[in-house]
């Protein structure tokens, strides 16, 4: 499972979820940008970077999901630091976060790298460590998810889906969190289909879903909004293609294939290609 995209997508559209996993109001994260940084001549990426809109206030948080076993994590993490600084701003104040899964996961040889363990620039984040998310703390509760075995994954995700669509929440946020769920248990379990990971879910087919509904309802209004001057049966069907859009670029965020997309929303593959080299080129 490729967790770094995945815990890329979750901060990027509640980057909230970050700060309070490193001890932080949720409110900062409306004082910074989410960005995804790679150095081609070098081939250096880093798995995400929180760039403050006040660098001379706030600090950068350059983050890294560690899911698997290297004696180089820190080796490579001053590296990435390095090089953030050298192409940036030199005088940035940063602050390093790792996140691993279990302790365990983490390297044996820390002494040559004391000066980074034991500055106050470096968070060791290990998620089974942490406190069992509350009920009312959803976002929390689809990052232990991710980090959770196959099995314990998917029935807290059972237990989940009804939370979400019952919580007092916007419509976007209900959308985006039940989205997440969906494609954390893909990724636990890849040989199932979409279809089985919705019965599992107790989720019918997107199309009929309060999820889907809602993204289609909102771009209705919208066109409708648009189309008084022009006609209320073209603003219609321009809510109509708006609601499907919309719910086509949240499927392109958290990476589901194109395929499928297309048999969710009715739409072409060739829009959806589209769609999706427009994304990338923001």
């Amino acid at each position: 499972m490729k967790r770094d995209s995945l815990f890329f997508s979750y901060f990027r559209e509640l980057p909230g979820s970050f700060f309070h996993l490193v001890g932080r109001s949720e409110s900062d994260a409306e004082r910074y940008d989410l960005k995804a940084i790679e150095y081609k001549e070098s081939a250096v990426r880093l798995d995400g970077v929180f760039q403050p809109h006040h660098p001379d206030v706030d600090p950068a948080f350059i983050w890294e999901a560690q899911y698997y076993r290297s004696e180089k994590v820190y080796a490579n993490l001053i590296s990435k630091i390095g090089r953030f600084l050298e192409h940036g701003d030199p005088k940035q104040d940063w602050v390093a976060v790792v996140i691993y899964p279990t302790r365990s996961l983490e390297q044996e040889n820390l002494h040559p790298y004391r000066c980074l363990i034991d500055s106050d620039q470096l968070v060791r984040i290990y998620q089974d460590e942490l406190p069992p998310a509350l009920p009312h703390q959803i976002e929390l509760g689809v990052l232990e998810l991710i980090a959770a075995k196959p099995d314990v994954a998917l029935e807290k995700a059972k237990a989940m889906v009804p939370r979400v669509l019952a919580a007092k929440k916007p419509p976007q946020f209900r959308r985006t969190v039940i989205q997440f769920i969906e494609t954390v248990i893909l990724y636990q379990f890849p040989h199932w289909s979409r279809k089985e990971i919705e019965k599992m879910l107790q989720v019918t087919d997107m199309r009929q879903t309060r999820v889907y509904q809602e993204g289609v309802e909102e771009g209705i209004e919208k066109g409708i909004e648009k189309g008084i001057e022009k006609g209320i049966e073209k603003g219609i069907e321009k809510g109509r293609e708006e609601g499907r859009e919309e719910v086509a670029l949240n499927l392109l965020k958290i990476d589901r294939p194109i395929k499928e997309i297309a048999e969710v929303t009715g739409m072409t593959l060739a829009q959806i290609r589209k769609m999706k080299k427009k994304q990338s080129s923001h």
